[in-house]
């Protein structure tokens, strides 16, 4: 039973000597909780009353009653977790469907579903994302869609993908055009799979599988910057990058091989994220000129920021000022940056509206306690102290603009004011990374 709201809810009413062994009800608020109280007779049992099914932390307004009826004669089925399993994966189809559809019809603008400030889709551009959705969730193939315009169906399809990491199977798509004349009549869409859906359910049990592992070394922080920072450096320890390593292009290389390139990385990124219960969304662009690239904006605390796990997995010809360079395991130089500071290093492709990321905030210099605007001797000592105290053998302090480095190294460097840092320590080693103001001492 999906309840929407108490209207729905009381149309909808129980009849529950004729529901079958296992049923759900979807709840969008703690009103129709008690809407249901009444029909909770002594024909029912309640199984679980939560709102953390698998996969639906994105969705965190709808809370979930499972129930069973008391059957006679000795009826029962097992409620075991491959059945509950099966439960969350209809509960959380239903649930997307109905965040596709709702507002059909409405005079308001509607934002795609993912999240209200992504590029706005007229309503025929809507109804053309939920037919695609539907096909290629479904595995279908030779299914007539709503729109005759190619251009349109492409832009969708762009949309759908980027949306969806949990679409592994698909590489693309194709159409065929029913044409009378000069006039196309209908256009049908075919997924171009990979696998059967018989293969594609059994790897969605892996990638399952592989996002429980993930979080379940995650401490359940309200913070969202501490879920995203915690996934970062989860997939950067966790995967190599490798060009070379089957299904580079969606999940199953980071899930079945730890090994996979940028789109791996962003789309992982972006799967355990939602489950979550953070926006995560992919970022299409170019680096290095010409190389095509895939990268994430994630929302913490209603801002916006570039995550690129890729290139925080990355090794990169530095200045090594020392002579004894070590990379660091992890640069956090991509971890929720701006516009203008992603755009450095990287070029965010046209056609898609994304969010402007223009907050410091929740930077990873900044949330960190590493972030200098000025030359502050407090802020320098504790990032030094925090790091002993942690066992961390890397200090990195970033400047907000070339000027403040140069003061920074100054101050550190020719004054020798490091020492007044170091514990006691009358050497060290160091980095320059000049272009991103940031410098890096090894202790």
């Amino acid at each position: 039973l999906f309840a929407i709201s108490t209207d729905d809810f009381n149309k909808n009413t129980l009849v529950l000597s004729s529901l079958s062994a296992y049923n759900n009800v979807l709840l969008i608020d703690s009103e129709l909780i008690d809407e249901a109280i009444p029909y909770l007779n002594k024909d029912i049992t309640v199984l679980d009353f939560d709102n953390n099914i698998s996969r639906s932390n994105m969705f965190k307004k709808y809370q979930i009653l499972r129930f069973r009826g008391n059957f006679k004669d000795g009826y029962s089925k097992e409620y075991n977790d491959y059945s509950r399993k099966l439960e969350d994966e209809l509960l959380w189809r239903l649930i997307r469907l109905y965040e596709l559809k709702s507002d059909q019809g409405s005079s308001v603008k509607y934002r795609k579903f993912i999240d209200e400030t992504r590029a706005l889709l007229s309503d025929e551009d809507k109804v053309l994302y939920t037919e695609i959705y539907s096909i290629i969730s479904n595995l279908s193939t030779d299914t007539k869609v709503s729109s005759k315009d190619p251009d349109k169906i492409e832009k969708a399809f762009s949309y759908v993908m980027l949306d969806h990491p949990e679409l592994f199977y698909l590489t693309g798509y194709s159409f065929t055009k029913y044409m009378r004349g000069n006039k196309i009549e209908k256009i049908t869409l075919s997924g171009n799979y990979t696998m059967t859906k018989n293969e594609a359910d059994s790897k969605k049990l892996l990638v399952d599988s592989y996002v429980d592992k993930c979080m379940e070394g995650y401490d359940g922080y309200v913070d969202d910057y501490e879920k995203v920072k915690y996934v970062y450096e989860y997939l950067i320890k966790n995967t190599e990058y490798d060009m070379s390593v089957a299904n580079n292009q969606n999940v199953l290389s980071v899930v079945v091989d730890n090994r996979t390139v940028c789109q791996g990385y962003a789309k992982a990124m972006q799967l355990i994220l939602n489950r979550m219960g953070v926006f995560c969304i992919l970022c299409e662009g170019v680096v290095k000129g010409t190389e095509s690239h895939v990268w994430n904006i994630v929302r913490i605390n209603d801002k916006y920021y570039h995550v690129d796990a890729t290139w925080g997995d990355a090794s990169y010809m530095i200045e090594d000022t020392s002579g004894q360079f070590e990379a660091p395991d992890i640069n956090y130089d991509y971890l929720c940056v701006t516009d203008e500071e992603i755009t450095k290093t990287h070029v965010i492709k046209d056609g898609i509206t994304y969010p402007v990321c223009s907050s410091m905030d929740d930077n990873y210099y900044v949330r960190e306690g590493l972030y200098l605007t000025e030359i502050n001797s407090d802020v320098i000592m504790n990032a030094f102290n925090n790091a002993r105290e942690n066992n961390e053998r890397i200090v990195t302090l970033k400047c907000e603009n070339a000027n403040v480095y140069t003061a920074l190294y100054k101050h550190l460097i020719e004054n020798q004011n490091i020492f007044d840092y170091l514990n006691g320590a009358d050497n060290v080693n160091y980095v320059e990374f000049k272009d991103e103001c940031r410098i890096s001492f090894y202790i």
